[in-house]
């Protein structure tokens, strides 16, 4: 019990609080970070409902898949410039599949 006469509240309590501090700290991140992780979520949201929804309607391109697969992976690691080019790539080759079904399937001369 006499160890515990010497430590004193700030002893023990101090590496806790640092701990708190830094790791709300890199937590917060920038609000221009945020701001872009917010984007890459909405632009990711919209590209896998495009994809879904030309895969439901049969005309799913394998770009479009791979963009969209490519665009989850690097949101994941935290680029969000990438996964946002990459998203809407995967939105835009959807979205052409799925118009491509407007399209006569022969040539008429």
């Amino acid at each position: 019990m006499k160890f515990f006469r010497f430590i004193s509240a700030r002893h023990w309590l101090l590496p806790w609080v640092v701990l708190a501090i830094t790791g709300t700290a890199f937590a917060s991140g920038s609000a221009e970070q945020t701001s872009l992780r917010e984007d890459a979520a909405s632009q990711l949201e919209l590209a896998f409902s495009a994809v879904e929804e030309a895969a439901r309607q049969n005309a799913l391109w394998i770009p479009a898949r791979e963009a969209a697969d490519n665009a989850k992976a690097a949101f994941d690691r935290g680029d969000y410039e990438q996964a946002i080019t990459q998203a809407r790539a995967a939105k835009q080759f959807a979205e052409l599949g799925v118009r491509q079904l407007d399209y006569p399937p022969y040539r008429h001369f």
